[in-house]
This record gives C-alpha cells, structure tokens and sequence, in this order.
C-alpha cells in the first residue's frame, strides 16, 4: 500500500524537470524580477489567444492563499503540509511580499490608495492543527489570517461529512465496493491512491445532489463501514482554542454549519447555514463576522442565490476557490482564492504565486456599473448597521 504521506505530497508524479526550473528560476533571482515586473505589468492575449503580450497595470492586486491544514498526520487524508514548510512560506510572504488581512483587502479594494502586489493567507475547515502548527509561524512572522469555520463541526467536535467519507474509503476491508450514486458504481481500490481517489469521486457526486439526499446518503454509509473512534476524535478546534487564536489577532469567518455545497440548498437550509453560522459565531468569539468562504468553492458549489442573503446579513466579502487574483471593481463576494499552499517545494510555491500576479485574468467577475451602484447602497446600509450594532 503506497505511504499515506507521499499521496498527500503534490510534487509525487510530476515530472522533476519542472521542479528543477523552479529551483533555477528562484536561486538565480529570475523570480524576484519577475515580481517586480508583475507589480507594473502583466501577460496579455496575443491575437492567437496565448498570454504572451504585456501590458501595464495600475493599482493593487490581491492573491489569497487557501490552506486546509498544517501537518500531515490523520484527519484531512486528502491534504497535508508538514509544518516545517509551511513556517518557509510564511517568512517567504514576510520577506517578498506585502501581506494583508482580509479586512485591509476589502478597504482596499473598494478605494485604493496603494499600488503592488498583495497576499492574505486563509484557512478552511478549523481543524485542530491549525492552532497546534500554524498559529506559532503566524505569530512569529506577523502574518495576518482568516479561518473559516463549519461552526457545527467546532460545536460539536465532529469532522466534517466528507472527511469521514475518506476515512471510510481507507478502513474498508475490502478491495472493490459497489454503490450506486445516480446509477451503479463499482470501485476497485487495492491502494491507498485509489481509494482516496474513490473517496473523492464519491464526494463529488454528493455536492450535486439535494442536501437532504447528500445527508440520507451519509447516514447510510456510515452504517455499511464502522469509522474507528481514535481517528475521528480531537481533530476539530475547540471554541477555547478559536478564543485564543483570536485573541492573537487571528480572524474568523462563517464556512456555513455543515458545509454543504451551498447551490444544492433550498432557501430556507441557505438562510439557516449563511445566518445562524454569523450568529453563533459571533456568539462564541464576542466579535463581528465578517467574511464568508463558500464550501468547496466552485461555480457549480455556489450557486446564485447567497449573494443577497450575505449582503443583508452583514458579510463584507464571500471567497471562492477559483484561480485568479482580485483588483479594485471585483466583486467582493465572488473573491478569488488559490489552493497551492500544499506545495511543498518552495521555489515551486514561488514560481506559482509569481506567475499568479504576471497573469492577466481574461473574466474578472466585476459587477457592472448598474450592479457597483446597487451593491455599494446595500453595503452602506449593511455598515450602518453594524456601527450601530457595534456601539
């Protein structure tokens, strides 16, 4: 069976030569050029399409990095970044870059007043060794960081449905398990790779169904494949833990209640996951909820519909995980965010935030003049609100 740590590690199956680019690239200083470049130009189509025309840029430009967890033992199965690494790319950021708090990069982008090229670091989910291996290099390095939160899991102790859908995969005593997920299913799974690509495959079926049929099925499943306790237990941040991490200026925000994939909820489950998270959250720390991360974060885990709810219930922005940087006139709840932070080379992690900032994104989901006015209205009643609410 191939070692758990080596399918969780990115760089497993890639071809060296890209690595040893990146180690040049970065070594000969290429890629500090290559920032300074980004913060004055970027790639442009040419007439065939290709990014290879530059262009000057104005402004700022904003990168958000998407964590999951830091450490590499148990619960997430389908992630890991050994703690080591991760404390390397955080003094990388403090060094190359202008790190921000989400909050400084909403002000920002709504009126600028600085030009370069920017980062903020989240995390999603709250687990537990977020508070046990990231918080150290955050306060050592002074990087500010958002961690949202799927507040039933931190109520309850519980890891979230899918995690247990992994651990599943990786128990079951079998080497071929037959479900049927919109019709027959056969998996054969005689590795850990295939089984974690099994688990995954499963999982994405479940965020295109109704969030009742999604839970039906759960229950379901776990009454096929007894899920051992010693691995589900202590793997979620406790409220202690998320008041202390607070109190070290870290911020925290609403990953919904359950994480359910939010365009698959009916109106009155997205009100009940977007509001009553808010609400306990605020709760729980004594202080403002602020931001939003859409569960999974694709297109098609969104939907439409939140986008009014968020703003009434007093959100500033809503992240996605889609690649891209954000500008001035971006939505602030259609934020971009990029998930290469498991990149456990750090010349490649350089190389890919490098190239990030010199891309030009060819769809900015801007909202348009009539949607600016409507959107800048809601927000200044919501601010209202909180000021008051505040006071």
């Amino acid at each position: 069976m191939l070692d758990e740590s080596k399918a969780m590690d990115p760089t497993v199956g890639r071809p060296k030569w890209r690595d040893f680019v990146a180690g040049g690239l970065y070594h000969s200083g290429v890629l500090r050029a290559v920032d300074k470049l980004s913060r004055h130009y970027e790639l442009a189509p040419d007439g065939s399409g290709r990014l290879s025309a530059t262009r000057r840029v104005r402004g700022p430009k904003f990168a958000i990095l998407c964590y999951h967890r830091i450490g590499t033992e148990g619960i997430p199965l389908f992630n890991g970044l050994p703690p080591e690494i991760f404390e390397l790319q955080m003094r990388f950021l403090r060094k190359r870059y202008a790190v921000v708090s989400l909050d400084e990069m909403c002000r920002e982008m709504e009126r600028p007043t600085k030009d370069g090229n920017f980062v903020a670091v989240t995390f999603d989910d709250g687990y537990r060794d977020l508070y046990l291996h990231a918080l150290p290099a955050l306060e050592k390095y002074q990087i500010p960081a958002t961690v949202f939160l799927p507040v039933s899991c931190i109520e309850t102790g519980q890891v979230p449905w899918y995690d247990k859908i992994f651990l599943a995969l990786k128990v079951f005593s079998g080497n071929k398990l037959e479900l049927f997920l919109g019709g027959h299913r056969t998996f054969r799974i005689d590795s850990y790779t295939t089984r974690m690509q099994a688990a995954a495959q499963i999982n994405s079926y479940l965020r295109t169904i109704p969030d009742l049929a999604r839970q039906e099925f759960c229950r379901d499943f776990e009454k096929q494949i007894a899920l051992p306790s010693e691995e589900l237990a202590n793997r979620m941040l406790t409220w202690d833990q998320v008041r202390a991490m607070s109190r070290e200026g870290v911020i925290f925000g609403s990953h919904t209640m359950t994480h359910p994939a939010v365009s698959q909820l009916t109106e009155i489950e997205l009100e009940k996951e977007i509001g009553d998270s808010k609400t306990m959250l605020e709760e729980r720390l004594g202080n403002p909820v602020r931001h939003f991360a859409f569960p999974f974060g694709k297109t098609e885990d969104c939907g439409t519909a939140a986008s009014n709810l968020l703003i009434r219930y007093g959100y500033r922005s809503a992240a996605k995980t889609l690649e891209g940087i954000n500008v001035p006139g971006d939505n602030p709840y259609e934020l971009r965010r990029v998930q290469f932070g498991e990149e456990r080379s750090l010349s490649m992690f350089a190389f890919r935030l490098g190239r990030l900032f010199l891309s030009s994104r060819l769809e900015h989901p801007s909202i348009n003049m009539v949607g600016a006015s409507s959107l800048h209205e809601a927000r200044s009643r919501t601010d209202e609100q909180l000021v008051k609410k505040d006071a």
